[in-house]
């Protein structure tokens, strides 16, 4: 078990060395689930949408682009970003499917 706690936070170490203040104040302007959804107004959704598909197209660019570290780096974030697309949509599906009834 120890030995997990300390990979785990070797893991964090990794993050925060990673990351600065302003990508992760960029990371909380992201609005909660809750509010893309509880809206009427589907515009910060579709927001969400566009910035995460962006993101994305510029981690694809990292991965083709730069070196092996920066890939490896950027490819696990594009599959993070491909499986909350995805998760999104099935909500979006989900909620519209919802409404119809």
């Amino acid at each position: 078990m120890q030995k997990d706690n300390s990979s785990n936070q070797e893991w964090i170490d990794g993050l925060k060395s990673e990351f600065n203040q302003e990508d992760l104040a960029k990371l909380f302007n992201y609005p909660s689930i809750g509010q893309l959804f509880s809206e009427k107004e589907i515009s910060n959704l579709e927001e969400f949408f566009a910035k995460l598909t962006a993101t994305n197209e510029n981690l694809e660019r990292v991965i083709r682009y730069g070196n092996q570290s920066e890939a490896e780096k950027a490819t696990r974030a594009s599959q993070a970003i491909k499986i909350t697309l995805e998760f999104l949509r099935n909500l979006e599906e989900m909620q519209t499917a919802n409404e119809k009834k």
